[in-house]
């Protein structure tokens, strides 16, 4: 399974990416830091069977920790959209096409409203999230109604001339995009679509079919990052109401990516998805690591249960 990381620039989207993965990927605070997508590898967790036979299990792929399994699952970061990527802004169809493959999509927005919609840096709370989630679907939706519409006059004549199904030509065209025959044709169905012929499609018909079909073929979750900041919390209250049908999930990418690196040099104790930590080395700690682990431990870990970022890869 490969799933893509996606997002304009400067939310956090490398962050949460390093957080999920430990990949050595650039993170600076301005836009198009990330231009070739990274591929890394996160990891699914769930309840190891392991206990049921009082044995440690030893995987073969990904790692045990405690009765939770943790199952490997690939993953893409691509750069940073903006506002008309489909008409290649940004080099907006370069990182699109980098999408191709994926199975799904994780969209990570900065809660705290402190990116605008060109990814620069504004006071927190002055720009509205909302935004970001309607941009990006549109730029998804008009790169599959791009890719629709350069066919589009041969799959009209092919249909007519050789009497082939419609959902045929269309499952052909997008299999790239994880499209098959069997979803183009519920889509179809579901539109009332079926019966008319390719060339009776009307611009709305397109653009419907295009939205439907980039859905069921890059299911979206939301990682509502910066969840920690003062405005964080209200903004995504605010989000869950207004996109009550989306799967939204508050985190914070650093605070995770701060508990893995603590981990990874000796000094706590601590299970991704977890909404506690020990520590195991206070010594080694300074006072400015102490301060950050005692305020993710307070304002994260006790107020959410978790960081969220491994709530995100496992929903």
């Amino acid at each position: 399974m490969l799933i893509g990381v996606v997002g304009k620039a400067n939310v956090g989207k490398s962050t949460f990416f390093k957080a999920l993965t430990l990949a050595e990927v650039e993170i600076s605070n301005y836009p198009f830091v990330t231009i070739k997508p990274n591929h890394g590898v996160g990891y699914v967790r769930v309840e190891c069977v392991d206990k049921e036979f009082n044995v440690q299990c030893q995987p073969r792929e990904g790692y045990c920790i405690n009765h939770n399994r943790f199952v490997p699952v690939e993953l893409l970061d691509v750069a940073g959209l903006v506002p008309g990527a489909h008409k290649g802004k940004g080099l907006g169809n370069q990182f699109l096409d980098d999408l191709r493959q994926a199975d799904a999509l994780i969209h990570v927005i900065d809660i705290s409203g402190s990116t605008n919609e060109n990814g620069e840096p504004v006071a927190e709370g002055t720009y509205d999230p909302a935004n970001d989630i309607k941009f990006l679907e549109y730029e998804l939706d008009m790169w599959y109604l791009n890719i629709l519409k350069k066919v589009w006059d041969k799959f009209s004549r092919q249909t007519v001339q050789e009497k082939q199904e419609s959902y045929i030509a269309i499952a052909k065209q997008f299999s790239g995009l994880k499209a098959n025959e069997e979803i183009v044709k519920e889509i179809l169905n579901r539109l009332n679509l079926k019966e008319i012929p390719l060339n009776k499609w009307s611009e709305d018909d397109l653009i419907k079919f295009s939205k439907e079909l980039r859905k069921a073929t890059k299911p979206m979750i939301i990682a509502a990052n910066k969840i920690d900041t003062k405005t964080g919390q209200e903004n995504y209250e605010k989000i869950k109401k207004e996109f009550s049908d989306y799967k939204i999930i508050p985190c914070s990418a650093e605070s995770e990516l701060a508990l893995k690196e603590a981990v990874k040099h000796r000094l706590i104790e601590y299970i991704p998805g977890d909404n506690n930590f020990k520590i195991i080395n206070e010594s080694k700690l300074t006072e400015k690591q102490k301060n950050a682990l005692n305020f993710i431990r307070e304002n994260v870990l006790k107020n959410y249960k978790s960081t969220g970022v491994q709530n995100v890869i496992n929903e």
